[in-house]
């Protein structure tokens, strides 16, 4: 029997110990793998039971299953689905690939398409489970993180969305200029803080990071006009044109548009001022023209685009509703026809 025994100074004792725990290390690891994705399918399960199929969708759901179709194919069929604005059926599909399609990373991409699509559809707070989904077995998704970041800021929770941003930033550090975007909206919305503190604090702002400029200055010249014109920049005045558009007469500063040709060509149109016999532009031009012949019945009306994705908006806009750029804002000058209220009193 002794030579069936290894004592513990043997060295063949530590090699049969180490085998054992590398059995008993690889045994665990196999079932921590087997239980973790269970889990996740438990979890993916609980998700999409929390949102209730159409009958429509039903029927789309049993071709998903059925269909010979691959995974990839029917992917492509639900993004067409969402570039009509169909987000239902969409919807519906990724749903159906999620209980069809096992593998992790699939899932994952279905999972951030369907918070996309909830996200366009305007059913924010599902597009946020979806992504907590996601961050929950992958927290370092950048994709996940940038959307949630999106939803808080249109529920107007700026704190939380500064919170996903600190991830966000050590993932993307290029993503530093929606972090200050996010540092000023905090600030512009905070109401504890007085009015001139907060007019300073984004003078202050500006004056150190030279960006978001469209925001400051429009809260500037709608709050504290004298403000924003003692710190105006003149290399933003077509930028602004529609802000200092809109502002009375009593609030602009005669010295600094005289010294600026746009300015002077922009108020001379608006009737303001007569400081410009004519403008480069066309849409200024003519209306200088029309007011020296004592015409009044043109004004300008603006669009806004984005210089980024180059889309046009009817609304001015701090970030891009299509592209999500930051600061982007571009003006853009339309005549249009002067219109006058008419008095309909019976007197």
């Amino acid at each position: 029997m002794d030579t069936f025994f290894i004592e513990f100074r043997d060295p063949l004792f530590g090699i049969v110990v180490f085998f054992i725990l590398l059995f008993i290390l690889s045994f665990l690891s196999y079932w921590w793998g087997r239980y973790k994705a269970a889990k996740e399918h438990r979890d993916l399960e609980s998700f999409l039971g929390k949102f209730e199929s159409l009958e429509e969708g039903e029927k789309l759901t049993e071709q998903v299953q059925t269909n010979s179709l691959s995974s990839e194919s029917w992917l492509l069929l639900a993004q067409s689905f969402e570039h009509q604005g169909n987000y239902e059926k969409s919807v519906e599909i990724y749903h159906a690939l999620l209980s069809k399609n096992r593998d992790p990373i699939f899932q994952k991409d279905a999972l951030l398409l369907l918070g996309k699509s909830f996200f366009k559809a305007g059913f924010l707070e599902r597009s946020r489970q979806t992504y907590l989904q996601i961050l929950q077995n992958a927290p370092r998704t950048p994709q996940a993180l940038h959307f949630l970041v999106l939803i808080y800021e249109q529920l107007q929770q700026y704190d939380k969305a500064l919170e996903v941003m600190e991830s966000l930033h050590e993932l993307s550090p290029e993503t530093v200029n929606e972090k200050l975007y996010l540092e000023c909206r905090i600030l512009i919305s905070n109401h504890r803080i007085p009015i001139d503190e907060k007019a300073q604090k984004l003078i202050d702002f500006y004056e150190t990071h030279r960006h978001l400029g469209y925001m400051i200055f429009e809260w500037l010249f709608t709050y504290r006009p004298q403000l924003g014109w003692s710190h105006f920049d003149q290399s933003l005045s077509k930028r602004l044109s529609d802000i200092l558009w809109r502002l009375r007469d009593e609030n602009l500063d005669l010295d600094i548009i005289s010294r600026n040709t746009y300015l002077r060509e922009l108020f001379s149109a608006k009737g303001s001022v007569e400081l410009a016999e004519g403008s480069s532009l066309f849409e200024l031009d003519t209306l200088i023209a029309l007011r020296r012949c004592g015409t009044l019945k043109a004004t300008i009306q603006f669009e806004y685009t984005c210089g980024e994705c180059k889309q046009i908006s009817f609304l001015p806009f701090h970030r891009c509703p299509h592209c999500h750029a930051i600061d982007s804002v571009d003006v853009i000058m339309n005549l249009s026809k002067e219109r006058f209220e008419e008095n309909n009193s019976l007197q």
